[in-house]
C-alpha cells in the first residue's frame, strides 16, 4: 500500500502546486455576482490571482479589496498566471475563458493590471502592447453594464538570489511598460492607479521578487481601495 500512499501524496502535491500558481484552467473558480451588489472585476495575471500567496482564496488582493469595500460590493478575481495584454504573446489574456467570464460578469467596475509577462523577450512589442492594452480597455467599456475602468501599474520586479525570475525583464517594465500604461490611460481618459510606487524599494513585501506576499497583498488592496474610494463615493 506504500505505492498508493506515495501516489496520493504526489497527486496532492501537484494539485497544491497548480492551485498555488494558478496555472490550470479547470482549477479557476468562476466568480459569481451577487444580486443587489455592485460588481467589481479584478483582471490581471498572477499578481492579481495571488500566486505563491498562503491562503490565496482568502488573501489575494481582490479578496482583501472586497473586505475593504464592504457588503455593498461583490469582487471577482479574474487573474490568470502568466497572461499578457499582448495578443501576439505566448499566453494572451483575451484567449482565455477567464476573459470571457470577466465579460459575462457584466461588471460595474474593472481593475485592470497586465504587463509584467509582456516584458519577456519572446513577447515584448511596445507598439503592440499599447494597442492591445487599449483594445482590452475598450472591450470592457463596450459592455452593456458600461463599467468604469481603472488601469493599475504593475509592481516592481526584484531579483531573487541575484536574478529576476520567470524571464521578467525589470528594465522593460520600468522604462517601457510603466510609461505606456500612463500614456494609454491618458489617451483613454481613464484613471491610472499607481500600484508601482508604493512598492519601490520594498523587496521584503514579495515572496520571489515578483509576487506580493501577505503584507504585499494587503498593501496592494489598500492602495487600490484608497484610489477608488473617492470615485465610488462621487
Amino acid at each position: 500500500m506504500l505505492w498508493l500512499l506515495i501516489l496520493v501524496i504526489a497527486v496532492c502535491a501537484v494539485f497544491g502546486f497548480a492551485v498555488c500558481f494558478g496555472i490550470l484552467d479547470d482549477l479557476h473558480v468562476k466568480p459569481r455576482p451577487i444580486a443587489g451588489r455592485k460588481r467589481v472585476a479584478c483582471v490581471g495575471d498572477s499578481i492579481t490571482y495571488g500566486c505563491l500567496l498562503p491562503g490565496q482564496p482568502w488573501n489575494s488582493y481582490p479578496r482583501q479589496l472586497g473586505r475593504l469595500l464592504g457588503s455593498g460590493y461583490c469582487v471577482g478575481n479574474f487573474g490568470y498566471s502568466n497572461r499578457t495584454a499582448l495578443k501576439s504573446a505566448n499566453h494572451p489574456y483575451t484567449a482565455e475563458k477567464l476573459y470571457r467570464w470577466s465579460l459575462d460578469y457584466q461588471p460595474d467596475y474593472v481593475l485592470l493590471m497586465l504587463g509584467s509577462n509582456d516584458t519577456k523577450t519572446e513577447n515584448w512589442d511596445a507598439a503592440g502592447y499599447a494597442r492591445d492594452l487599449g483594445d482590452l480597455i475598450e472591450s470592457y467599456r463596450g459592455l452593456e453594464s458600461r463599467p468604469r475602468v481603472w488601469l493599475l501599474l504593475p509592481p516592481p520586479a526584484f531579483p531573487f538570489r541575484g536574478k529576476v525570475l520567470w524571464d521578467i525583464r525589470s528594465e522593460v517594465l520600468e522604462q517601457e511598460v510603466i510609461p505606456i500604461c500612463r500614456q494609454v490611460a491618458a489617451e483613454k481618459g481613464i484613471t491610472l492607479i499607481d500600484t508601482h510606487t508604493p512598492f519601490e524599494g520594498r523587496r521584503e513585501l514579495f515572496t520571489d521578487g515578483l509576487h506580493p506576499g501577505a503584507r504585499g497583498g494587503k498593501l496592494l488592496a489598500e492602495t487600490v481601495y484608497g484610489a477608488i474610494r473617492g470615485e465610488l463615493d462621487g
